[in-house]
């Protein structure tokens, strides 16, 4: 580098003798331009080589570098490469900060917070709205493509905010947006935060600057009101479900919107009805969901599901908004409840 820079001085001295000075004046810009390149690939290359705190300090992420050593959060031991660490801006993280806690859980939440903030990037994008030959009246919408989405393990495991199968911590889904615009970051109550830049790289992945502060997943219970499903959240208390759903060791629960919760069920026909709505095992996110899969319900019934012209559906109930991440699952607000029993077996436990 240094015998580039010293090769750019004399040619740039070389240059400027008075015998012509346009050619002199274009060479000079040439070399300023390959001077601002050389200097862009020593940057790089030492963000390459140069640790997560670092590179933080570095770029001006200095408030959430601050963070992660006073709340001692460090990198997973024997993490080599392939992390993603969602950075906040400094005033992001300043406004996270100084928010009140939404829920308290009698756990300090700054010292797991970091850890929700790094993820492993082991996945590779879905297109999954990609699907069908449907047919509105106006003409085929086959293989419609949409926004693709995935979901990425963090590194949050305590058990106050994670109630998942083995080698399951709490995940966040990154959605990418019409028109090419930078991804949203889903994770816990169904809060989001956008990606603001382009990846910076540092030794063990990239640094990905987002909006603000992931939020940490909570129970179901606490969970349904902030995503307006009040009456299925009424309903899972009158059939005395909510404990039950609230301590399973991973569920992906379709909410059934409040318009489409039937009045007037038994408490016995309603209790079954939200079982089928409960999917059992490690959760099952929207970047999951391709057509013609089939999951286990609660209920001991296998649902299907169809994706037609950009939506999804599982046994005709449309997702009108997904991924809400709870601490034993995630949640899938539906259009209508699943009143079919296709086939009946004996649920896991």
């Amino acid at each position: 580098m240094y015998l580039s820079l010293s090769w750019l001085i004399i040619v740039a001295a070389a240059a400027s003798t008075p015998t012509n000075h346009q050619a002199a004046d274009m060479v000079g810009k040439h070399l300023l331009e390959l001077f601002a390149l050389l200097t862009l690939l020593t940057v790089g290359s030492l963000a390459q080589s140069a640790s997560l705190i670092d590179v933080l300090r570095l770029e001006g992420f200095t408030a959430f570098a601050d963070f992660l050593i006073r709340t001692n959060t460090s990198l997973p031991a024997g993490s080599d490469a392939g992390l993603i660490v969602y950075a906040p801006t400094n005033a992001a993280l300043i406004r996270s900060l100084a928010a009140p806690s939404i829920l308290k859980r009698g756990v300090d939440e700054e010292e797991v917070a970091g850890s929700y903030q790094i993820a492993q990037d082991n996945k590779v994008v879905t297109n999954n709205r990609k699907r069908g030959n449907y047919h509105d009246g106006s003409g085929s919408c086959s293989e419609v493509s949409g926004p693709g989405a995935v979901d990425f393990m963090t590194f949050l495991d305590d058990p106050d905010w994670v109630n998942l199968p083995p080698n399951n911590n709490a995940s966040i889904v990154q959605k990418n947006t019409p028109k090419g615009a930078l991804p949203v970051v889903f994770s816990g109550l169904g809060e989001s935060v956008k990606v603001t830049g382009l990846d910076i790289p540092f030794d063990k992945g990239v640094i990905r600057p987002v909006s603000g502060m992931f939020t940490l997943p909570h129970l179901l219970s606490a969970t349904l009101p902030f995503l307006g499903n009040d009456k299925v959240l009424a309903a899972l208390q009158s059939t005395g479900l909510l404990n039950e759903l609230d301590n399973i060791r991973g569920i992906t629960f379709l909410a059934p919107d409040d318009r489409a919760i039937p009045a007037g069920l038994p408490n016995e026909v309603l209790a079954d009805v939200l079982r089928q709505h409960t999917l059992l095992g490690p959760p099952i996110f929207t970047s999951d969901l391709q057509n013609g899969a089939t999951y286990r319900t609660l209920a001991g019934t296998t649902v299907t599901v169809t994706v037609q012209c950009g939506d999804v559906f599982i046994n005709g109930a449309r997702i009108l908004a997904g991924d809400a991440i709870i601490k034993n699952g995630v949640v899938h607000t539906v259009d209508k409840v699943s009143l079919s029993i296709p086939h009946r077996h004996d649920p896991e436990t």
